[in-house]
């Protein structure tokens, strides 16, 4: 019974929540435009005879109208009882009597009742004035663009409290009605001060306040539109309550990054793990990527793939983005899940009445697969109607690239070598529909749909020798081909509303997302060839080892015999449905300007992962080929690629097995196969699953203005509530399959998060910032889904651990910044972080089906402490003499230091301390550039360092990343506004990925790339 009734309220709860918020969105649409406050006169008001004191009258009044009351406690003195003759009347008339019966006098203004003594003077008059309030909004653009300059502030002359503007360049805020002239300052722009009248009882609609650009021009240097994405990125810094980084659309183009992940690894503290040379996962600080928060225009996106939350932003083209926002400090009103950082990908609007279209066309070439690659995009955006209050914007794009890597991988004393090949392409669209109500009140629509799609092809030699001579172990060469094919779908719809009124702001949104993979067939085929010896050196060239087969040619293809056939299919499906909504409430403190917020989010995921999986045997005796009984060797189905020059050279390799042309024989002769039949029941009901998490939270927080300082604080409630199904492989004494259960399960958890923030402002370009936050970070579900993923070929796989907990964190981070007036930045930054239950990934040898194999497992660690600094230093030389103003730099660093203590891998009891999985000590950038004229030219490095990434038995079997630098290079020449020709040449120093084990010099994967490259034009009219 109790359990129903929880129920019960729980989706009662989901359906007012969801209900509230589709009230809100019509009726402000509805309203928005024409809802004015009531006038005193106008409101019918029964009261009592008598009141103890005013207190008490004004707190009825309140009570059964919209209206507040608003006053200074140290200048109006409300004890005093009064009598009311008046038992039913207007409240203007109510008023009335007691201003003639008191000291004090009122004034309306919006839904506010101002009170302040009366006083005769024309003095005290001024200062009765001066403590009168009203709204006053508009929007900063840049003066030859008309581009909204999102960052701007904007004060009072003489005074500290203002406002910010948001992406679209908008502002409002309260402030005095004596207020005659308004300050706006941006990074790169001539300061302007405008004069203003700003109405008692009403809200001041300045309109659009244009800025003009600071210009650099020389007679050889011009620095040519360069700076715009810079002086809107460190504007967005500079005027942020917390500590982020703000990378915009432009300043993304002019580093050779095609995706968002390449695009983040040149900000401070962040750094990517690869897959085949590209940029895929994000690590900010030192931490793994599921300690990172993934989300598009303000909330979270989920995963497409099978068992992890974190997105690989290798789907998502970094030209479908108006801006990238990195948080490293957390406040109330945004998600708690988030140790390491949350991104934030904001997708473009629409800004200006004139039709405006761009786009880009690019072709390229990767050396090592000697193939081209292209990329196309094209934008559309405009603002309709004679006051632009409809807006559209609509941006598509399509890239394409052959791409390929050459690798050698080591598992004990085997070796194997990989040859792959891919054919990748990554297309985008996005838009936004937005309607301006008025200068105060907007709607607005927002879609963003990715598909990434991979085809994979691999090609191996694993040697395999009997290093023990034992009778009772074979010496093979295993000769496999992989064809896959993979889909990645992320898309994203928001629909939402945001109103300043008088009293207070109101924002609200809806939306819906949803990422799945679909892999609709993954096909492997094994050959064998048994051999005399093998003998593999990895000591003599650690970087690349020797063998030598004794007995046969390793290359002749005759030798190899059909061992297995591998085929199937999965899919994953993520959906996010989400519902939130914020509401401001202006206020005063004695000298403060203040800022009350509160709100609350429900999130309703569902995750699902499906497979088939076929593994057949051939039990059909000799084949029958071209009319003749054969062996069923390798030699009748080679054919695909062959590189010539595999590892530069170092290795020579045959043509392994052409997938499509086994395909056919196998359709062909489907009843000389066998199938698997115990393997395929239990791999695809242990490794599928269905999940679902509610997430529901509530914040409330306060931000306080005074002359230098900003103080911001608050709590953040957060409830989740998993479940999950899933089956489980049930064996009996001799290792046969006997039964398949259903597996569920559950776990509910809590967290209540504080966080407070200070920024203390120098001088208007320099801020001190120090905050104090709690976080934490959930599991994967791969993780505590008790399901396996073993690839017995491989011989390794992955086994879930039900009991896993949710990671917490306190965080603390210490921020100086000082921002130059050319367009730059110089910052420094220490920070800390201490975690509980830290997750990591241990290694450890089990058996499966009499073959041994090396399953991975997520468990708690104990406690853990991360510390690091960073610095980062961004400015064009326009200072300093002569051609030398052209160049231009770009750089940060960032260190980290982590302890961690597991329970001792080594001892039965006792704790081990390691380095925090996915921490680099060293990660850094720096970019040079100059400005000639039209032409821009840049070398660019990143440097990834070395990091632990799983866990052994012991230390001796950890597996280490080790460090990484890509140095990359780009030019472009500008002919005017419209055109510009670019070029790329990305890792031009081949710069491989490497893992090793236990030593620097005991190397396991060495993987290479090779360069690529890519020239084109873009165009904007």
């Amino acid at each position: 019974m109790k359990k129903n009734l929880q129920r019960g309220i729980l989706m009662l709860s989901k359906y007012t929540f969801f209900g509230f918020l589709i009230t809100c969105y019509v009726s402000s649409a509805l309203l928005a435009e024409k809802v004015k406050a009531q006038n005193v006169k106008d409101v019918i008001i029964s009261v009592a005879a008598e009141y103890g004191s005013l207190v008490e009258l004004f707190a009825d009044i309140e009570k059964n109208t919209s209206f507040k009351f608003m006053y200074s406690t140290h200048k109006v003195s409300l004890k005093e009882g009064i009598q009311i003759s008046k038992r039913k009347a207007s409240v203007a008339e109510i008023l009335v009597e007691v201003s003639g019966k008191t000291k004090l006098q009122f004034k309306q203004i919006n839904n506010s009742i101002v009170v302040t003594e009366r006083k005769q003077n024309f003095a005290n008059r001024l200062k009765i004035q001066q403590e009168t309030w009203g709204i006053v909004t508009g929007k900063v653009i840049d003066a030859q663009s008309s581009e909204p300059l999102p960052g701007a502030s904007v004060v009072v002359v003489g005074q500290t409290y203002g406002a910010v503007t948001d992406l679209q360049g908008e502002f409002n805020f309260m402030l005095k009605t004596q207020a005659k002239q308004l300050e706006i300052r941006y990074l790169g722009y001539e300061t302007k001060v405008i004069d203003i009248a700003i109405p008692e009882s009403d809200i001041l609609i300045i309109g659009e306040i244009q800025l003009q650009p600071k210009s650099v021009a020389l007679s050889e240097v011009v620095t040519y539109g360069n700076l715009e994405g810079q002086q809107k990125a460190l504007n967005q810094q500079k005027n942020a309550d917390n500590i982020k980084n703000i990378v915009a659309a432009d300043q993304i183009s002019r580093f050779p990054d095609p995706n968002v992940a390449e695009a983040l690894q040149r900000v401070p503290g962040v750094n990517i793990e690869r897959d085949q040379g590209e940029g895929r996962y994000v690590l900010v600080r030192g931490l793994a990527p599921q300690f990172t928060n993934i989300s598009i225009n303000g909330e979270q996106i989920p995963s497409p793939e099978a068992g992890v939350r974190f997105v690989a932003l290798d789907a998502i083209p970094a030209d479908q983005l108006a801006s990238i926002e990195v948080t490293k400090a957390l406040t109330p009103d945004m998600d708690g899940d988030a140790i390491g950082g949350s991104v934030n990908l904001i997708t473009r609007t629409a800004k200006s009445t004139t039709p405006s279209i761009s786009g880009t066309l690019i072709g390229g070439y990767n050396n090592l697969i000697e193939k081209a690659n292209g990329q196309g995009s094209l934008q559309y955006g405009q603002r309709f109607g004679a006051e632009g209050k409809l807006g559209l914007l609509l941006n598509a794009s399509h890239y394409y690239t052959d791409r390929g890597s050459d690798n050698w991988e080591r598992d004990g004393g085997e070796l194997e070598l990989r040859d792959y090949t891919l054919q990748r392409s990554r297309s985008g669209l996005s838009g936004t529909l937005d309607y301006n109500i008025n200068a105060n009140n907007n709607l607005y629509f927002r879609g963003i749909y990715n598909n990434f799609q991979d085809r994979e092809q691999r090609r191996t030699y694993l040697f395999i020798p009997n290093e023990d001579d034992s009778p009772f172990e074979d010496t093979e060469i295993e000769r496999a081909s992989k064809d896959r094919w993979e889909k990645q779908i992320v898309s994203s719809f928001n629909l939402g509303g945001k109103h300043s009124f008088s009293n207070l702001s109101l924002d609200y949104e809806v939306s819906y997302s949803e990422a799945y993979q679909d892999t609709p067939f993954d096909t492997e085929t094994v050959f064998l060839a048994e051999v005399d010896q093998i003998g593999v050196d990895f000591s003599t060239n650690p970087e690349f080892p020797t063998f030598n087969v004794e007995g046969v040619d390793y290359l002749d293809n005759t030798i190899y015999e059909f061992d297995e056939l591998a085929t199937g299919n999965s899919y994953a499906l993520d959906v996010n449905k989400t519902a939130k909504i914020n509401v401001g409430i202006p206020y005063r403190l004695s000298d403060a300007d203040g800022l009350l917020k509160f709100g609350g989010k429900i999130r309703l995921k569902e995750k699902s992962f499906s497979i088939t999986e076929n593994v057949y045997s051939w039990e059909g005796g000799d084949i029958q080929i071209n009319g003749a009984t054969e062996d069923f060797t390798l030699n009748f189905f080679e054919g695909g690629t062959l590189d010539n020059n595999f590892l530069d050279g170092k290795f020579q390799i045959n043509r392994n097995v052409d997938v499509s042309q086994f395909n056919t024989f196998f359709n062909a002769n489907r009843n000389g196969f066998a199938l698997e039949v115990e393997d395929k029941l239990v791999a695809e009901s242990v490794e599928s699953y269905k999940a679902a998490e509610d997430v529901y939270a509530a914040y409330v927080m306060t931000k306080l203005e005074f002359n230098k300082l900003m103080a911001l604080g608050g709590l953040r409630y957060e409830t989740t509530k998993v479940t999950y199904n899933s089956q489980a492989a049930i064996f009996d004494v001799e290792g046969d399959l006997d039964r398949i259960d259903p597996v569920n399960g559950g776990v509910t958890y809590d967290f209540l998060l504080p966080q407070i923030h200070f920024k203390y402002q120098l001088n208007p370009l320099t801020n001190i910032r120090f905050a104090a936050t709690a976080s934490y970070s959930r599991p994967n579900f791969e993780d505590i889904v008790p399901s396996q993923e073993v690839e017995l070929n491989a011989r390794e796989g992955s086994i879930g651990n039900p009991e896993l907990a949710p990671v917490t964190a306190y965080n603390i981070d210490l921020m100086g910044e000082h921002y130059f007036g050319t367009v730059g930045i110089i910052s420094a930054g220490l920070f800390y972080k201490n975690l509980d239950n830290f997750i990591f990934t241990q290694r450890y040898d089990s058996t499966i089906s009499n073959i041994n194999v090396v399953l991975n497992q997520s468990r708690n660690g104990e406690t853990a402490e991360l510390l690091g600094f960073e610095l980062a230093y961004q400015q064009n030389m326009t200072f300093l003499p002569g051609a030398l103003k052209g160049f231009g730099i770009y750089a940060n660093y960032t260190y980290t230091s982590s302890a961690a203590n597991i329970a001792s891998r080594t001892e039965e009891f006792g704790s081990e301390e390691i380095r925090l999985p996915g921490q680099a000590a060293h990660v850094g950038n720096f970019s040079l550039a100059y400005d000639y004229g039209k032409f821009n030219i840049r070398a660019s490095a990143n440097f990834n360092g070395e990091y632990l990434s799983e866990l052994g038995g012991d230390a001796e079997e950890d597996v280490y990343v080790k460090n990484r630098m890509q140095v990359d290079l780009t030019g472009a020449y500008r002919f005017n506004n419209k055109f510009q020709v670019f070029g790329e040449i990305m890792n031009l120093t081949n710069q491989p990925f490497e893992v090793y084990q236990g030593s620097g010099d005991q190397y396991i994967q060495r993987e290479f790339y090779s360069w690529w490259s890519r020239v084109g034009v873009k165009f904007n009219f």
